[in-house]
């Protein structure tokens, strides 16, 4: 039976290769990773020298921030030539250590030291170093690797070196115990030939989040049509030239002139005299829907008498009653026609006062009588349909005013999920443009604006709408994007990496590391997903490794162990 000591935390857990059974150490005094055996039991003289070999090896599993150790040795019996099989391997690359120095240092608390240099491994990821212990004790030792690939110290804390084999054998026999079930074993070259990754897990506080389309929008009132009152020639302003697409204007800048193709008091006159004309219609309408009303109510009041005597019907008292009300209609109508038409006489009056030349100066000309094109709003000009010279009509689009300071995300959620938004719900944004990028909605001053009451017939779809800031101008109206809405939080969740999920039969399984060359199989009942990360809602400690890429592998090693193998000679 081979013993594994798997370090995890500070905390040493003896597990069996032979899957028969697993102990857990106490906690070493100096919290570091710790190697220990059982202490020793006693001399024993029936033994041959080197009877240690019948027992099975102790393995130790230790992870530094780069690279992993796994080491097999028997037990230590004092003036026996020992040999540890070093495993390293790279972790950021799931890659064997091929070359450099392996040292062996160990000393124990009278003094008497061990060291022992390997110049280069067996084979990839494995170095022999070989020593031999003088004295029975405790020693504190350490594993030197230099390589190209990685340099680290890795302590190995204690060695226990027994006085002979009885006491060896009694220490196996305490470390003995039974594994943990669903055991696979996965030897260290086929970790290696596969590039074998592993993830810890660990505590995190995960948000999980719906992800919606949306698109950037200029923000209401940030877009704006510069047009022209009348129709006329464009015309540039002396003092700033004509602009062009991308100039900055502020609201109320001065953009070019309209020339009209008549001088404005002639247009104007042209007005004036068309609402005389118009006037003279509605006096003449008034008058006759007077004498209408007129007739109408003598005919009433003769209906009434003649009701009241009873000599005519009641049909006949009620038609010349409603066409009192027709005829009053008709005037008051008229009488409305005449208001409309004396304001609208007023204002062309107050517009030809402004054209018209002040008294001491020339008749005006025709550049005196151009009409400003102004700015609506400020923001960048985005279009400029025509040029200088050109002549346009009355209220036609000259320049498209566009102010992206504020910038609206327009997204689309499913009426499915309306269900999970909350109030005050949280949101980022990704964009295809910026793939490396998330913009925090909310973080960075934005707002919720709206989300929308009306179901769209055709997606199904509700609209959200959030304002964000856009002043360093990374967003461009008409982006696409990617809104992701919080839908609930798990606070201090024990998590491993998503690449450690697999699906086995329809089920989520994951393996986890027991020792170096074994792997436990759990099932998962999974939480809340964010950013690479799934919360496992039990059997899982904070600092246990799960296989991140590989795990498919080790599924099917689980399936077909003979096809694995269970062992290896070195």
């Amino acid at each position: 039976m081979k013993v594994h000591l798997f370090v995890i935390a500070g905390i040493v857990v003896p597990c069996s290769m032979a899957i028969t059974g697993c102990t857990r150490q106490p906690e070493s005094g100096s919290g570091s990773d710790s190697l220990a055996a059982a202490p020793d039991h006693g001399a024993g003289a029936d033994h041959p020298a080197h009877a240690s070999e019948e027992l099975d090896p102790i393995s130790v599993t230790l992870f530094k921030p780069k690279v992993e150790l796994f080491i097999e040795f028997p037990h230590l019996i004092q003036g026996e030539k020992a040999t540890f099989l070093a495993h390293l391997t790279v972790l950021a690359t799931g890659e064997p250590v091929r070359s450099g120095t392996l040292v062996l240092e160990a000393r124990s608390g009278d003094g008497k030291s061990v060291r022992v240099q390997v110049d280069a491994p067996a084979r990839d990821g494995l170095f022999k170093p070989e020593a031999v212990f003088p004295a029975a004790g405790s020693y504190a030792a350490k594993l030197i690797v230099r390589s190209d690939q990685v340099e680290d110290t890795i302590d190995l804390d204690e060695l226990v070196v027994h006085s002979d084999v009885r006491a060896a054998q009694h220490a196996a026999e305490a470390l003995a115990g039974a594994a943990p079930p669903d055991t696979v074993p996965f030897l260290m070259e086929q970790q290696w030939k596969i590039g074998m990754l592993l993830g810890q897990v660990s505590k995190r506080t995960l948000t999980e989040r719906l992800r919606i389309p949306g698109q950037i929008e200029a923000a209401q009132g940030a877009s704006a049509a510069a047009s022209p009152p009348v129709a006329g020639r464009l015309v540039r302003v002396p003092a700033r030239g004509f602009p062009k697409i991308g100039e900055t204007v502020q609201a109320g800048d001065t953009l070019a002139f309209i020339e009209p193709p008549l001088p404005v008091s002639a247009e104007l006159t042209l007005r004036a005299l068309d609402l005389d004309m118009r006037a003279i219609e509605v006096e003449r309408s008034i008058s006759e829907t007077r004498q209408r009303l007129e007739f109408a109510k003598r005919a009433y009041e003769r209906s009434l008498t003649l009701k009241e005597k009873g000599v005519i019907s009641e049909k006949q008292y009620d038609e010349d009653k409603r066409n009192l009300e027709l005829a009053q209609i008709g005037f008051d109508g008229a009488v409305a026609m005449k208001r409309h038409y004396e304001s609208a006489s007023a204002k062309l009056n107050e517009l030809r006062g402004k054209a018209a030349p002040t008294e001491g100066t020339a008749p005006a000309t025709p550049s005196a009588l151009r009409m400003p094109l102004v700015a609506p709003i400020t923001g960048r000009i985005e279009t400029a349909e025509h040029i200088e010279g050109e002549h346009v009509d009355a209220h036609q689009e000259v320049f498209r005013i566009v102010n992206t300071d504020q910038v609206w995300v327009e997204g689309r959620i499913s009426e499915f999920d309306l269900a999970k938004l909350t109030g005050g719900v949280g949101a980022y944004m990704t964009l295809p443009s910026y793939p490396d990028r998330r913009f925090d909605i909310f973080a960075s001053g934005g707002r919720l604006v709206n989300v929308g009451k009306v179901v769209d017939p055709q997606t199904r779809t509700v609209t959200l709408v959030y304002e964000m800031s856009n002043k360093d101008g990374l967003f461009r109206v008409g982006m696409f994007a990617e809104v992701h809405l919080e839908t609930q939080k798990a606070i201090d969740a024990v998590v491993i990496p998503e690449e450690a999920v697999v699906m086995d039969n329809g089920r989520p399984i994951a393996f986890v590391l027991v020792g170096g060359e074994s792997f436990q199989r759990r099932e998962l009942e999974l939480g809340v997903g964010d950013s690479g990360f799934v919360e496992v809602k039990s059997g899982f400690k904070v600092g246990e490794r799960v296989i991140t890429k590989g795990a498919y592998a080790v599924k099917l090693a689980a399936q077909s162990p003979a096809s694995f193998g269970a062992g290896h000679g070195h």
